[in-house]
């Protein structure tokens, strides 16, 4: 079973317009309790695109996975019914970043930003 911060490698098709596509690595965001309960997993993926765009959090060397996380491309996946492999845990002090940047997302204009 993955745990929140599990880096995942897995296919994201099929796919429909912008979003994203291919077999790839991705983050876990969403904790144990969520994951069991709804039996989904919440994750972010992982591209070696890089261009600065705000909402992505790069990778660093503490890490084989390289690239960095797209915070704006959250995606509930039912990995019960998907093929995937853990690859490794990303670093506590990125998985903050990543959670607050997308809660941000979220939150935005709400009042629940602050």
């Amino acid at each position: 079973m993955v745990t929140q911060g599990s880096i995942i490698k897995i296919n994201f098709c099929p796919q429909v317009g912008c979003e994203t596509a291919g077999y790839r690595p991705a983050v876990v965001i969403s904790n144990e309790i969520f994951n069991q309960k709804s039996r989904l997993s919440i994750v972010c993926p992982i591209t070696n695109t890089v261009n600065n765009f705000p909402l992505h959090i790069p990778l660093d060397d503490r890490t084989k996975t390289t690239g960095v996380i797209m915070c704006e491309h959250v995606k509930s996946l039912d990995l019960r019914k998907r093929t995937y492999h853990v690859v490794e845990q990303l670093p506590d002090d990125i998985l903050r970043q990543v959670i607050s940047v997308v809660s941000a997302e979220i939150a935005w204009g709400y009042g629940l930003d602050r």
